[in-house]
């Protein structure tokens, strides 16, 4: 064979063998989002905030992207067929508590990390056994609820009412509300709760507004947060009123309109960036995502829970490249590797606040991350 055509043949082995192994070291990511069913309209962000990230990753990740309906049992069924047919290295999801709950023992099973989207401190907490396996881009429960409380007792309020979901999510807030109205010395004269899917929450206000509490708390997310709030103002409920981060964006601020002025909420940098003093460490990260996503979905459109999706993109960014220092993708060893990556970060700087990471605290955000917001002329702004 002639000289130049062996040379050119091994330079073209050489490329192939390059494109072979560039795309073995590809990590592929399962997305178990609910972009259909009560949970959708946080889902869809969600799915937006993956692919604003997945954009500028260094990684050229590879995600499946895969819809639960809302269902926890789907979202297990797909979290199972991720791991077993798929062979995903790691899996961003579900939206809602009651599915990432259901996912926990399939990603332990499958030996699979899994970054939810979900706030519920028991995802994580303890960050042991099975739950070895799970992290979240979300804040804990009791940071969105201790400046919440805080801010009840340094406004007079003496007692309060419960209203929330009646499942996972809504049981965590109203263990955590008990705790935290004992700590601030408030009474809870009413608890009341309602499933995501009803139409109609009148009873349920009706009582709550005979015990002429001073404020009341919405543990709620979505369009189902605002019967309440509506409900509270048709029956002339002057007293303060205390929303989840669930009920900040979206499908809420529709339905509540010109209700929604004066309600209190927990306040994260991405939902008005332009509020944080200069020297915040957490403005430029969030105004980086602002930007990013405004960029693709137009003004006024960034919002804490596509901000919590790119952020678990943010977190394999760092982590990927860490963990394919010890296996490939694609192994059970890479996913090993991946999982103590994750636990491990220090300084990633995100929408959501500053990440560090360690073996028994897989949320890695702080209470700096969340202040007390009022809503006021159709845009969140900081309490002093």
């Amino acid at each position: 064979m002639h000289l130049k055509k062996f040379i050119c043949l091994l330079a073209a082995c050489g490329a192939l063998t390059l494109g072979v192994t560039a795309q073995a070291q590809q990590a592929t990511i399962g997305v178990v989002l609910s972009t259909t069913g009560p949970a959708a309209s946080l889902g869809i962000l969600e799915k937006n905030g993956v692919a604003t990230a997945a954009d500028q990753s260094a990684q050229k990740l590879r995600l499946i992207h895969v819809d639960d309906a809302s269902d926890p049992s789907e979202a297990t069924r797909l979290t199972r067929k991720l791991i077993t047919e798929d062979k995903v290295d790691a899996i961003i999801g579900t939206t809602g508590t009651p599915g990432a709950l259901a996912m926990i023992g399939v990603v332990a099973e499958g030996r699979t990390p899994v970054i939810s989207l979900a706030p519920a401190n028991i995802l994580v907490t303890p960050a042991e056994g099975p739950k070895r396996w799970v992290f979240k881009t979300t804040t804990n429960d009791d940071h969105e609820g201790r400046p919440l409380f805080q801010h009840m007792k340094a406004h007079g309020v003496k007692n309060l009412a419960f209203v929330g979901f009646s499942d996972s999510y809504g049981e965590q807030w109203v263990k955590m509300s008990r705790q935290l109205a004992s700590e601030n010395q408030l009474q809870i004269v009413a608890e009341e709760r309602y499933a995501r899917t009803d139409t109609s929450v009148a009873s349920q206000v009706l009582k709550i507004v005979s015990k002429t509490p001073d404020a009341v708390v919405i543990a709620a997310s979505g369009g189902g947060a605002a019967m309440p709030l509506l409900e509270l103002r048709k029956r002339g409920f002057k007293g303060r009123i205390y929303v989840t981060l669930g009920a900040t964006f979206g499908d809420f601020i529709k339905l509540a309109g010109a209700e929604a002025e004066g309600i209190y909420a927990p306040f994260a940098a991405v939902m008005n960036v332009g509020q944080l003093p200069q020297g915040d460490p957490g403005r430029k990260s969030a105004t980086d995502f602002v930007q990013a996503y405004e960029g693709k979905f137009g003004a006024n459109t960034a919002n804490i829970f596509a901000g919590s999706a790119w952020d678990a993109v943010k977190l394999l960014d760092m982590a990927l490249p860490v963990a394919a220092k010890s296996a490939a993708p694609g192994t059970p060893e890479f996913r090993e590797a991946l999982r103590t990556a994750l636990e491990n970060l220090k300084e990633l700087a995100a929408s959501r606040g500053v990440y560090n990471t360690s073996p028994t605290d897989h949320t890695g955000l702080d209470a700096s991350a969340l202040r007390v917001g009022r809503y006021a002329q159709g845009r969140w702004v900081l309490e002093n």
